[in-house]
């Protein structure tokens, strides 16, 4: 569906402009735009700092470039001349009723935060950098510094553990997304403006108080240990079928604990253990203090079944579970990852073949279904920015 058959969204008439690389920040607005927000992109005439990023389609096209940046226009104009500076602030000053630049780039002179306040006071500024302390990080340095890398993996295991996907940057990206919303609903009623800044490790601190980890550390006095893939606190870990397929299952609540136990049969052997350890397994406290004889009840089930069998037996319960997949077994095996799924559509984008892409996860009842957004061409709408600063973009790819 292209932008100009596409429903209007709920952001329809918000107008963006910015500045960014990498994840955080664009994934932001990305997700601003697949809301009907309307976003234009400053972009080197050469591409920016992730314009070649990897992972690369057969064409040499950046599939990460591509995907971060669909529904939104491309305008080259090189930010690092005074000049580019200059023409980019007078476009945001003149968005009417105030503009917005989202930025996770180095800002000075004309695009400088105060500058663009003091052009218009009603310009809302958002900024992300790495660290408070001005240090600059990305996704993989905030994992080392938080903790969570040296908590994940098996209780034997030495030596950090990265994330294969960057949850920090995602994290950040929805929460910048979050903070101008606000602050575009603040302007709303008071008519002001204003510069709202975000670090990306604050973002990796703040969940781990959260969740209650650092307080825990705190009282404790010690890191919280590795423990392989169990759920801290509650019953679940991954077990292996007999045709060693990896899956894994938990039960955090009374009515998962008993169905895992009804549909493994199980029931007379934790009746016994119950016996033999003075516990009732009534509580997450007793049950994981017996987690590991638990486990090896259901690891000798799943040792005799295999993961068609294991998916026959936990059909249709309350059991919370799922196979372990590589990305190539999910786009076979779930259907969640397909156009069965109304969140994905088939789309081709600029330099790339049609590929599995996804709308917005948000479903208003006041909208249709939204469109997922096309990845831009480089600078293809430069012409149309910057000849008028109110140039209508909708049928932008």
């Amino acid at each position: 569906m292209s932008h100009a058959t596409a429903p209007a969204g709920p952001l329809s008439g918000f107008k963006i402009f910015e500045a960014t690389a990498f994840i955080a920040a664009p994934l932001a607005t990305m997700s601003l735009a697949q809301l009907g927000a309307q976003v234009v992109r400053f972009d080197a005439p050469e591409g920016g700092l992730d314009y070649r990023r990897w992972p690369l389609a057969a064409s040499g096209t950046s599939l990460y470039w591509s995907m971060l940046n669909r529904g939104k226009a491309s305008t080259t104009l090189d930010l690092r001349a005074a000049e580019g500076r200059e023409r980019a602030a007078e476009l945001i000053a003149a968005t009417p009723g105030g503009g917005v630049f989202v930025t996770n780039l180095p800002t000075k002179d004309a695009l400088s935060p105060a500058q663009l306040l003091k052009r218009d006071p009603r310009t809302i500024i958002v900024t992300l950098d790495g660290s408070p302390d001005g240090m600059s990080a990305i996704d993989y340095t905030v994992h080392a510094a938080c903790g969570a890398a040296m908590m994940t993996g098996p209780g034997n295991h030495q030596g950090p553990i990265n994330n294969a996907v960057p949850v920090w940057d995602i994290i950040c990206g929805r929460t910048l997304a979050m903070g101008l919303l606000a602050a575009e609903l603040e302007r709303s009623r008071t008519g002001k403006g204003q510069h709202l800044a975000l670090s990306l490790s604050d973002i990796a601190m703040e969940c781990m108080a959260n969740v209650g980890i650092l307080a825990e550390t705190e009282l404790t006095g010690a890191p919280r240990a590795r423990d392989g893939n169990w759920v801290y606190g509650s019953f679940g870990r991954d077990f292996r079928s007999a045709d060693g397929r990896w899956f894994m299952v938990t039960a955090v609540t009374r009515k998962q604990w008993r169905a895992l136990i009804a549909a493994t049969g199980l029931d007379a052997d934790i009746a016994r253990l119950e016996a033999r350890s003075g516990r009732r397994f009534d509580t997450d406290p007793e049950i994981y203090a017996e987690r590991h004889a638990i486990g090896a009840l259901i690891e000798a089930w799943a040792a005799t079944r295999s993961l068609a069998q294991i998916s026959q037996a936990f059909a249709g319960t309350a059991i919370c579970w799922s196979a372990y997949r590589d990305t190539s077994q999910l786009l076979v095996e779930d259907p969640r990852a397909s156009t069965d799924n109304p969140l994905f559509v088939r789309q081709a984008h600029p330099g790339l073949p049609a590929v599995l892409t996804a709308r917005s996860p948000l479903r208003f009842s006041n909208h249709g279904v939204l469109p997922p957004g096309i990845a831009p061409n480089l600078g293809a709408q430069t012409r149309a920015v910057l000849g008028t600063a109110d140039t209508d973009l909708k049928e932008c790819p």
